[in-house]
């Protein structure tokens, strides 16, 4: 049985409001009185309204549009996991023919998120892939006020949305798994922010490894993306003879942790393991080459269109999309100088 779409014109007659009105706040509110906007976007949501996109595309002479919602493309703490993911949404839009825009924050508060949010509705545009990195993020995604179908790219504990991620803590996990089968009695962890949910996933992947084995679990260091916190991680652990085998949570992390060891006399792979996460660009041309996690960009870009689209039509999307993630195992993980033969 076909499903009966509501249109601008039950929305507007729902809410007493000329079709016009309604059009604009579905559109992102613009020129209209706020008390009357809060109304019509309460009716939007009522009747599940979402925007016709081929009757838009006749009626408009525009194809489909996708927005972006990002954090700030200067901060230094961004990554190239978040970039690689943007640059895997973009080719899977124009793949399809759809336009995107792109918004960013600084901060993922709900004001701030709302406005982002606002800007892409004002631009046109039919459905927003958003980043949720943030502890945060579950808080501010449910008191949002919009008619655009979402989808994030983060997986966001306690929030039901649909999204589309890889599963850190198996990952994680799998890395750990992986030096402790080469003899390392136990791994020590350079963790990524705390108020970030991929460091906290990943951090469990870790633990849990070792926990699983009963391995020793030392307190981890906190680092923050960046290759010169994992230097200065790596300097304290350099100074331990104990340590052999480091997961730092991202490779630019890893980066700094195999300078430091390297700077204090301790060779990597013969003296020290060092993994890390998300196969960045030229993490194949490190000395040694990098273990790492890899997830493929472009399907990570495909699903979250294709996901998103489905919202834009009408269709349910899947709750949660897992994509597969893989070891890649390379030169700077080795046996463990302890390890006995």
């Amino acid at each position: 049985m076909p499903v009966v779409r509501a249109t601008l014109t039950d929305v507007a007659r729902a809410a007493g409001v000329s079709r016009q009105t309604a059009s604009r706040v579905a559109r992102g509110g613009e020129n209209v009185n706020k008390r009357t906007a809060a109304r019509v976007r309460r009716v939007i949501k009522a009747l599940g309204y979402r925007p016709d996109p081929i009757a838009r595309a006749l009626s408009t002479g525009r194809g489909l549009s996708v927005g972006l919602l990002t954090h700030q493309l200067t901060d230094r703490q961004m990554g190239l996991g978040a970039i690689s993911i943007m640059i895997g949404v973009e080719q899977a839009a124009a793949e399809l023919g759809l336009g995107v825009s792109v918004a960013t924050f600084a901060s993922f508060d709900r004001a701030t998120v709302q406005d982002g949010i606002d800007r892409l509705a004002r631009a046109g545009c039919d459905g927003v892939i958003f980043m949720a990195p943030w502890v945060s993020a579950a808080k501010t995604l449910r008191a949002l006020d919009t008619s655009l179908p979402l989808l994030s790219t983060s997986e966001v504990p306690d929030y039901d949305g649909p999204a589309v991620h890889a599963d850190a803590t198996k990952a994680s996990a799998d890395v750990v798994d992986h030096l402790l089968s080469l003899g390392h009695e136990t791994v020590h962890h350079v963790a990524g922010p705390l108020d970030w949910t991929s460091s906290r996933l990943r951090r469990r992947g870790w633990e849990s490894a070792l926990r699983n084995a009963g391995a020793e679990i030392a307190e981890p260091l906190a680092g923050d993306w960046t290759a010169h916190s994992g230097y200065e991680a790596g300097r304290q652990l350099a100074e331990d003879p104990s340590v052999t085998a480091i997961f730092a949570a991202n490779d630019e992390m890893a980066l700094g942790v195999v300078y430091a060891l390297t700077e204090a006399g301790r060779r990597v792979p013969e003296d020290v393991s060092v993994a890390g996460f998300d196969d960045a660009p030229g993490s194949d041309y490190l000395r040694p080459p990098l273990t790492t996690v890899r997830v493929d960009d472009a399907e990570y870009g495909r699903q979250a269109v294709a996901q998103l689209m489905l919202q834009i039509n009408g269709e349910a999307a899947a709750p949660a999309t897992i994509l597969p993630h893989q070891l890649v195992i390379r030169a700077s993980t080795a046996r463990s100088p302890r390890r006995k033969t």
